[in-house]
């Protein structure tokens, strides 16, 4: 990852288990979603020379840009996207992903967590195939740089 990118995509460390808590807390599904975008909204905005070809990830509706880096045994994560809503996806990509090893990657059921946080209504048929897309490509990259 260049310089561009913080340590952590939040700057702080955010666990699974911390954003679980906080989805828990929101009730109802507009209070879900509000946390969801205000999460999106925490993310850093990739400078204009980070959104390259080569980091956008296919198969997504929205323009998604993707950077991943080897860290010793585990890996950095840093995503940006074109749309409010998709960032906020990002940020439980991010979330279940950043700091993981690339078994962690592997194995972690990104679609299950966000079942279980309740927000699968959030994922229209194109927002689902994007975010598996998006998974893919981090599965992917932490196979071959592991």
């Amino acid at each position: 990852m260049n310089d561009a990118f913080p340590d952590h995509p939040f700057g702080t460390r955010i666990s699974r288990d911390e954003l679980t808590g906080r989805l828990a807390h929101a009730t109802g599904w507009e209070a879900k979603n509000r946390l969801l975008v205000q999460l999106g909204r925490d993310l850093p905005d990739w400078p204009a020379d980070a959104r390259t070809d080569d980091r956008l990830v296919s198969g997504c509706e929205s323009r998604v840009w993707l950077a991943i880096s080897r860290q010793g045994s585990t890996f950095a994560l840093s995503a940006d996207s074109d749309s409010r809503i998709i960032k906020g996806l990002l940020a439980l990509v991010l979330t279940a992903f950043h700091g993981r090893s690339a078994n962690e990657i592997a194995t972690f059921d990104l679609e299950h967590w966000i079942g279980e946080l309740g927000l699968l209504r959030f994922l229209s048929a194109s927002r689902g195939n994007g975010l598996r897309a998006i998974v893919l490509k981090i599965r992917e990259i932490a196979s071959i740089q592991q």
